[in-house]
């Protein structure tokens, strides 16, 4: 079954605000279509954190790499699992909420 891209993206929409990590105030994406299967999308993703989150710290840069490569993961194996879809996350990135809502007026 074909699922075009608007739905595809509410729907991946839904799934994240139920299975966001812990310390994550919510997941902003883009998908794109790869153009070469109608199940193939790249995916760019922004972990929206609060303004004392851990993973901002330049201390802890590694660590926040590895949580979002884990995060990452479950994203994608999520959407596989529930949509039959492939992603291929290209992005991605963590950002304050102040910034992130500093950005959204602009």
């Amino acid at each position: 079954m074909k699922m075009s891209q608007e739905k595809l993206t509410k729907l991946i929409k839904k799934m994240t605000n139920v299975i966001k990590p812990k310390g994550v105030l919510d997941i902003k994406f883009r998908l794109e279509p790869l153009g070469i299967r109608d199940d193939e999308y790249y995916m760019n993703i922004t972990y929206i954190v609060p303004d004392d989150s851990e993973y901002l710290r330049s201390s802890n840069m590694r660590d926040s790499d590895n949580t979002r490569i884990k995060w990452n993961s479950e994203i994608k194996n999520s959407i596989k699992n529930y949509f039959n879809i492939d992603v291929i996350i290209n992005s991605t990135g963590i950002q304050s909420e102040s910034y992130y809502i500093k950005q959204k007026e602009n």
